[in-house]
């Protein structure tokens, strides 16, 4: 008869899954329960963690879950886990990838894609206040403020009415979660990051559409046609 232990697994669970981008039903490979006492005079107090190793069951992807518990934890509200890597909020627009995007945005974009996944909203929307500014910076030249810098876009025909309303709320969202401790919901942080996402998209799409330009062949004159 074998003696060796019995693997400890439990059933399959729903969680969010990177590569598929969405919830999925993983299987739980392997769990591992480590726990400790805490005794004094009157009772003990026992902590702990429960660390799961998780495959989707679609794509196969592998993660790695922590759920730190204690017995006097209330069980109508458990612990939430905390995964490795992060559970990603939200995916970077395939234009990244596919367009030459200066470094200076790519630098900031992963500092502020690194604070979604964390869930740590009020450092991605001082990322994206930052982002602005550095629109702003390589568009028109370094301004003393925002408003000044908006100014120049305007003046250059680069924003119209409607879009500077809609960078000025972003900014404002920004201002609030650096000097004002404004914790922005997740809905929020979509809205502003949507924005900067939208001024960087169409900064590129101007100078590519000025490349395509150049290497569009120029149509012939009417008369030659006809000939």
């Amino acid at each position: 008869m074998s003696t060796k232990p019995r693997r400890k697994t439990e059933g399959p669970l729903w969680s969010h899954c990177n590569e598929c981008g969405h919830d999925t039903l993983h299987k739980v490979v392997k769990l591992v329960r480590k726990s400790r006492d805490f005794d004094d005079d009157r009772y003990t107090v026992t902590v702990g963690s429960n660390w799961r190793v998780l495959q989707c069951s679609g794509c196969q992807e592998v993660a790695m879950s922590r759920a730190d518990w204690c017995s006097e934890d209330d069980p109508q509200d458990p612990s939430i886990p905390t995964f490795f890597p992060p559970r990603i909020s939200r995916r970077k627009p395939a234009w990244v990838d596919r367009l030459v995007v200066p470094s200076e945005y790519i630098e900031i974009l992963d500092e502020v894609y690194a604070a979604l996944h964390a869930d740590s909203r009020r450092l991605a929307m001082m990322g994206a206040r930052a982002l602005i500014d550095a629109v702003i910076r390589r568009t028109v030249g370094d301004q003393d403020n925002f408003a000044r810098g908006l100014d120049e876009l305007s003046a250059k025909c680069l924003i119209g009415e409607r879009d500077r309303g809609i960078i000025e709320a972003a900014i404002d969202a920004g201002h609030a979660s650096a000097h004002r401790g404004h914790k922005p919901s997740s809905d929020d942080v979509n809205v502003v990051i949507d924005i900067v996402e939208r001024m960087i998209h169409a900064e590129i799409l101007a100078e590519q559409a000025q490349a395509l330009k150049k290497t569009t062949p120029p149509r012939k004159p009417r008369a030659a046609r006809k000939k």
